[in-house]
C-alpha cells in the first residue's frame, strides 16, 4: 500500500502540473469534460471518513473507549490512521486499532463481549480508489477540477449487551479541488471533502475571487433562478 500511495502521490502531482494556462475559468457556467481518469484497487482507505459516516448517530456519543478497525493492513495505514486526527468526529479521536481482515468481525465482536470489553468494530474491504481530472469547455480548458474519490463496503458492530446492532453498508468519499490553471495559492476556486457529519465540508470557497473574474468580464455567468452559482458538483465518474 505505501508503494501504491507513492504512485498515486507522483500521478497526481503529475496532473497537477500539467493545466496550460489560456485565458480564465469560474465556477459560473461549467460544462465539464473528463479528460483523465485512473481506477484502482487498495488494501485499504487513505481517508477513512465513509467509515465514521458509516456509525455517526448509531450509537450514543462517548459511550465506547476504542475502535478496532479490521482491514487488510500494511505501513500505508499509518497515513490513514494519522489522517483521522484532522476530522472532527468524536469516534476519530479514540485509540484505533489496526487488525488484520483474517478476523472475523463478527467473531471478534463475541470475543470482545465476553472478556467485559464492547468496542466498536469497523470492517472494511473491497476498497477502489478513483482520480479523475475534469476540464471546463467553457472556460476554454482553463478550469480543472481534480476528484479523488473511494469507495468500499464498510461492515460495523457494536455488541453492546443492552442495544447491540450490526450493518453493512457501501461506502464513499471523496476531495473535490477547483482551479484555474494550476492549483496554487489564490488560484484554488474551491476544495471540499464527503462526508463529515454525512455532509460536504468546504474548506475554501474563494467567492472573491469568481466575482473578479465575473467583473473582468472574463466568465459567463449562469441565471441564478437556474444553478446555484457556488455549486461546486462535479459530474458522474466513469465506471
Amino acid at each position: 500500500m505505501l508503494k501504491t500511495g507513492c504512485k498515486i502521490l507522483a500521478i497526481v502531482t503529475a496532473i497537477l502540473c500539467w493545466a496550460q494556462p489560456v485565458k480564465s475559468c469560474s465556477l459560473a457556467l461549467h460544462d465539464w469534460q473528463i479528460c483523465f481518469n485512473l481506477k484502482l484497487p487498495v488494501s485499504a482507505p487513505f481517508m477513512p471518513m465513509a467509515e465514521l459516516d458509516a456509525v455517526f448517530d448509531k450509537i450514543p456519543k462517548n459511550s465506547v473507549e476504542q475502535v478496532i478497525w479490521v482491514a487488510d493492513h500494511n505501513m500505508g495505514s499509518i497515513f490513514s490512521l494519522a489522517f483521522l486526527h484532522f476530522l472532527p468526529n468524536w469516534e476519530a479521536q479514540l485509540p484505533w486499532l489496526a487488525t488484520a481482515k483474517n478476523f472475523s468481525i463478527i467473531e471478534l465482536a463475541k470475543e470482545k463481549r465476553e472478556a467485559g470489553k464492547v468496542p466498536l468494530i469497523i470492517g472494511t474491504d473491497q476498497n477502489q480508489l478513483q482520480i479523475a481530472l475534469f476540464v471546463d469547455k467553457n472556460s476554454n480548458n482553463s478550469c480543472f477540477q481534480l476528484v479523488i474519490m473511494q469507495s468500499g463496503r464498510i461492515r460495523s458492530v457494536y455488541a453492546d449487551p443492552g442495544k447491540p446492532w450490526a450493518q453493512e453498508t457501501f461506502g464513499r468519499s471523496w476531495l473535490s479541488v477547483v482551479f484555474y490553471q494550476a492549483p496554487l495559492p489564490g488560484r484554488i476556486l474551491s476544495l471540499a471533502i464527503f462526508p463529515i457529519y454525512q455532509s460536504r465540508m468546504a474548506l475554501i470557497d474563494d467567492h472573491d475571487y469568481v466575482e473578479h473574474l465575473l467583473a473582468d468580464g472574463l466568465l459567463t455567468t449562469r441565471p441564478e433562478q437556474v444553478f446555484d452559482p457556488y455549486s461546486f458538483d462535479f459530474p458522474d465518474l466513469p465506471e
